[in-house]
């Protein structure tokens, strides 16, 4: 109450007259912005449902305990999240598309899925999916249940858990294993726990056994990597915060006495192999011993400052560098100076068109072709060539690839550090590709291709096939002594909500028949045991003076705890299903209108001609009803809606000011009433006071006017008006110039004339309101003096001459609205777009016109859609309300989703008609535009030439990309012939073809011109 009175004091600031409520309807978005301040700083945690990295918040997934880059709460409420943490807040995101993952899964026809924790969900699998779950044994169950490897299984306790091995009977040695799941211990206290958990790990850590430790959050994952370093206890901490390695940190958490702590479920999809993966050993060993990046940048910047020899010495003193990778870096550079002198004398794209020729076996002026449409960033179309003469697409790849490299090589020429960087970033990839191999070699027992590949490869030594051979062996004998340890121990640090959850975090252990085990600590204060019988086992242990730091086991507890998570599996498996019960309503009118979009998209199925005409129809027929044959009731409909959204129930209050600003647009002259009498009066009264000026407004024809009005944002009715004020700049011929511009102006209106109206009047009233209107624009143009005509006052004359003649267009228009009824206005209306349209078609094509209109159309749907969508998002947040007046929200909720739905359907048909003619003359100017340039590009490449941007100021410039060739020059494509015996005469028809303006003779010489004298 104090929060929301200190807002209410505050509203003055924004608007003196507006009053102090904040549950003002012209408030309401101020409690939206409360509501959400309030949950950024009470609800949501900083390292358990975000973290901040880089300015920037990051959601965690409550799951899996990973981040969740680019994704960002709805609503407003990461926007709220920014400005608690003092980050930049970003501007709201807009939702354009929206589906639940259940019904995303239901658009395929046939579903199916592997996991090995579905069981525990297998009711909402049938009742969502419709799909039964089928458990199958595990490959060791396989093997010991049909009996091929004659195995043994034997039992016995340990540690209140049932330890299963199966025996080899003729060894009597196990050969696998079974997890050990080992009860749960329940603690008083979280802090009790956290100690519990830290003498587990220091137990199985001492004893050499690898643990992982599962948190349900960021935070508890550091409280244990705290405790732990005060034990001196070394560990890996894998959390949202902590994520680039995950998979190397994962891989590695089967090392013997390794400690991982992990959030719930990162590093899953990585096996823990026990003994640690030596691929992953191997790549990790290399990368600490090997040079890395920055230091071969800092030997080559050596070599290009300071010459070879310096090079060499530095090379020498390095433990990670040697002699052969400075002879790697000139081999480089020599390679590429000797492309820079080719590529000076025939371009990159000659260069490139010679490289390429001959290992993908294309014609040279084919890829000329390819070369040059990825020189202009058309690789669609260059992709689509190259497939059309029956070559391979990667083709483009490698041309893009090349282009950029060799081109970055041109432009380094000039910066000693970067030509250092680009000569160790080539080396490097060499060396970085050859590491992988070598390891993919030896872990395949391939040590012969492994040496030659190290052979093959500048300062790559022999050393490290041996070092990589080594790692394989020692990860083999560690994982002997980890299994005969007792493998992978899990300690889950609270149960999840989810039993699949825990289920997956166990799994982790007794991977592929290993040994393994698991135990999860509990303690009276999480969430689930809060939730279920906490504060009742809290008073128990009181009572009985249990200390806080002693365990509970028991297997009541046990099922208590499973019997709490089958509940809470329930009560989120019945939330998911309304969240489906309510999107099912969403999926049916949005099927509806992608279908809709494919069809346009598609051309099939829907005409856009018709679609268009619908929506002026409509609208025009909804315009014509308001103003012309119902005019009263949509006035007395306006007021009403005003008055209903500017009144407080609770107190009947009205505020006058907001339902003036309302009605101000249908109403002109309510400004003009007395506000004390208003305020006095009732909403009935004030709807009757209202209603006299809707009379008056029908009387003189205002309502025609406003008519007009509306007519006008979407229809061109006003023809522009010629600029007289320009006639100031010439020094003689003023009055044949306006006499000319008159005509031509009175011609255009009567055309608009007689498209709109004049078709549809009878032929006297017709011609009388033709020569009024004549008359009009005739005394406009008069008054327009040339006489003493200047630049200081062309100004004013041409404002009063521009008002004269629009105040006359108008009044003929609003005389011919006058002299029809509802009907033949309507029919009037709807003819005058068809003739407008028909216009256009012929002016832009029937091609181009076709594409406008489907662009017109997808962008009407997509822009009403995503309005849409926000609406029915807050629909879903206020529907429960109805609950309140005894209302079923689903019912509810669906009732007014259709009414929602129509009147989107019916938005776009008046988007559609609102912006048509607007956005056609920009669409033809985009066209000639794009069709100007595409056609210059053409005649210049057909030239052989490129059309670049200048490098200082504006335009473009013509430049060769090939080079100019002789008759008697080898020809470019390396044949070895001439040119003129080889591809000369197909380049002069290609010129001819491309219209580039100059007319040749069969040689391809200019025709000689005389010039006549």
């Amino acid at each position: 109450d104090i929060g929301i009175a200190e807002i209410e004091n505050r509203i003055p600031e924004i608007d003196a007259d507006a009053g102090d409520s904040l549950y003002d309807p012209q408030y309401n978005h101020l409690t939206y912005y409360l509501d959400n301040a309030l949950r950024a700083q009470y609800l949501f945690k900083r390292d358990v449902h975000y973290v901040v990295q880089e300015g920037q918040v990051i959601i965690v997934d409550d799951f899996t305990g990973r981040l969740m880059p680019g994704r960002r709460y709805s609503d407003g409420l990461h926007e709220a999240i920014e400005a608690k943490e003092g980050v930049a807040v970003k501007r709201e995101t807009i939702t354009v598309a929206t589906i639940t993952l259940q019904n995303y899964f239901r658009l395929y026809e046939k579903l199916a899925g592997m996991t090995g924790t579905a069981v525990t969900d297998a009711e909402e699998f049938d009742k969502i999916y419709e799909l039964g779950v089928t458990p199958l044994p595990t490959n060791v169950e396989y093997i010991v249940k049909t009996g091929s490897m004659g195995l043994v299984e034997q039992k016995q306790k340990a540690d209140g858990a049932e330890v299963i091995h199966y025996v080899d009977p003729s060894s009597r040695e196990p050969v696998f294993f079974k997890r050990t799941d080992f009860p749960d211990q329940v603690y008083g206290t979280e802090d009790a726990k956290n100690h519990a958990i830290v003498r587990e790990i220091k137990y199985y850590h001492d004893k050499g056994q690898p643990v992982l430790v599962g948190t349900t959050s960021v935070e508890h994952s550091e409280v244990i990597a705290r405790m732990l370093q005060r034990e001196k206890i070394a560990h890996n901490v894998l959390n949202a915060k902590i994520h680039q390695s995950e998979a190397l940190v994962v891989a590695q958490a089967g090392r013997k006495s390794a400690v991982t702590i992990s959030t719930n479920m990162a590093g899953r999809g990585t096996d823990i192999l026990l003994g640690g993966n030596a691929e992953g050993l191997a790549a990790e060993t290399l990368e600490r011993e090997m040079f890395d990046r920055n230091v071969l940048t800092q030997l080559a910047l050596k070599l290009v400052t300071e010459g070879e020899a310096a090079a060499r010495e530095t090379a020498a003193r390095s433990n990670k560098l040697s002699e052969h990778l400075v002879d790697g870096l000139l081999q480089v550079r020599a390679r590429f100076d000797a492309a820079l002198v080719e590529i000076e004398e025939i371009q990159v794209i000659g260069f490139l068109a010679k490289t390429l020729q001959e290992p993908y076996q294309v014609d040279y002026n084919d890829i000329l072709t390819m070369l040059r449409a990825v020189r202009g960033g058309r690789l669609g179309e260059a992709r689509q060539f190259v497939e059309q003469i029956g070559k391979d697409v990667a083709l483009v790849d490698e041309a893009l690839r090349l282009w950029e490299l060799y081109t970055r090589y041109q432009h380094v020429q000039t910066d000693e550090r970067q030509l250092a960087q680009f000569l160790a970033e080539v080396l490097f990839d060499q060396h970085y590709t050859a590491r992988a191999a070598v390891i993919r070699a030896v872990m395949a027992d391939d040590v012969a291709e492994a040496r030659q590949i190290v052979d093959s490869i500048p300062g790559m030594e022999q050393s490290v096939v041996d070092r990589i051979v080594e790692i394989r062996r020692q990860a083999k004998t560690e994982r002997k002594s980890v299994w005969e340890l007792g493998g992978l121990h899990v300690i889950g640090s609270e149960r999840h909500e989810s039993r699949r959850i825990d289920n997956q975090l166990r799994g982790r252990a007794a991977r592929q028949g290993d040994p393994g085990s698991s135990r999860f600590f509990l303690s009276l204060e999480d969430d689930l045991m809060k939730r279920f019988g906490g504060e009742r086992l809290k008073n128990f242990m009181s009572r009985t003076n249990i200390p806080d730091d002693m365990p509970i086991e028991s297997g009541v507890l046990d099922r208590l705890i499973a019997s709490s998570q089958e509940r809470l599996e329930g009560y989120n498996f019945d939330m998911r299903k309304n969240v489906v019960e309510y999107d099912d309503v969403m999926n049916m009118q949005r099927q509806a209108i992608y279908d809709e979009r494919r069809a346009i998209l598609l051309g099939e199925e829907i005409d856009a001609d018709t679609k268009i005409q619908e929506a002026f129809a409509a609208t025009i027929n909804e315009l014509v009803d308001n103003y012309v044959v119902n005019y009263r009731d949509y006035v007395r409909g306006e007021i009403e809606r005003a008055i209903i959204a500017f009144s407080t129930d609770a107190t009947d209050e009205i505020n006058l000011p907001g339902v003036l600003r309302q009605v101000r647009r249908l109403l002109p002259d309510v400004v003009t009433l007395d506000r004390e009498e208003l305020e006095a009066l009732r909403s009935d009264r004030l709807t009757d006071r209202f209603m006299r000026l809707a009379y008056e407004n029908e009387e003189n024809g205002t309502n025609l006017y406003q008519l007009l009005q509306a007519m006008g944002r979407f229809l061109p009715l006003l023809p522009p008006v010629p600029n007289l004020a320009s006639l100031a700049g010439r020094k003689s011929g003023q009055l044949q110039a306006r006499d000319s511009a008159r005509r031509d102006y009175l011609a255009h209106v009567e055309t608009l004339f007689n498209d709109l109206l004049a078709e549809h009047i009878d032929a006297d009233r017709r011609d009388k309101i033709w020569r009024e209107a004549e008359a009009e624009i005739d005394r406009a143009f008069q008054q327009f003096k040339v006489e003493g005509l200047s630049t200081r006052n062309a100004a004013g004359l041409q404002l009063r001459f521009r008002r004269q003649a629009e105040d006359a267009v108008r009044e003929l228009l609003l005389e011919s609205l006058a002299a029809l009824d509802g009907d033949a206005l309507v029919v009037a209306l709807n003819d005058y777009v068809q003739t407008q349209q028909d216009k256009w078609r012929a002016q832009i094509g029937d091609e181009e016109y076709e594409r406008f209109q489907r662009h017109l159309l997808l962008s009407a749907i997509d822009r009403e859609w995503r309005d849409y969508l926000t609406a029915m998002d807050d629909l879903r947040r206020e529907i429960g309300l109805e609950a309140i007046g005894q209302r079923d929200p689903k019912v509810e909720y669906k009732r007014r989703s259709f009414e929602m739905f129509a009147d989107m359907r019916h938005n776009i048909e008046k988007d559609v008609a609102a912006r048509y003619f607007s956005q056609i003359a920009g669409h033809q100017a985009f066209i000639q535009k794009q069709q100007a340039e595409q056609a210059y590009q053409v005649q210049a490449q057909d030239a052989g030439y490129q059309v670049v941007q200048r490098s200082q100021g504006r335009g473009v410039e013509l430049r060769r990309d090939v080079p100019k060739v002789g008759r008697n020059d080898p020809c470019p494509c390396g044949s070895g012939k001439k040119y003129k015996q080889c591809h000369m005469r197909s380049d002069l028809q290609k010129q001819q073809a491309g219209g580039n303006g100059q007319a040749t003779d069969g040689t391809g010489r200019k025709k000689s011109r005389r010039r006549r004298r």
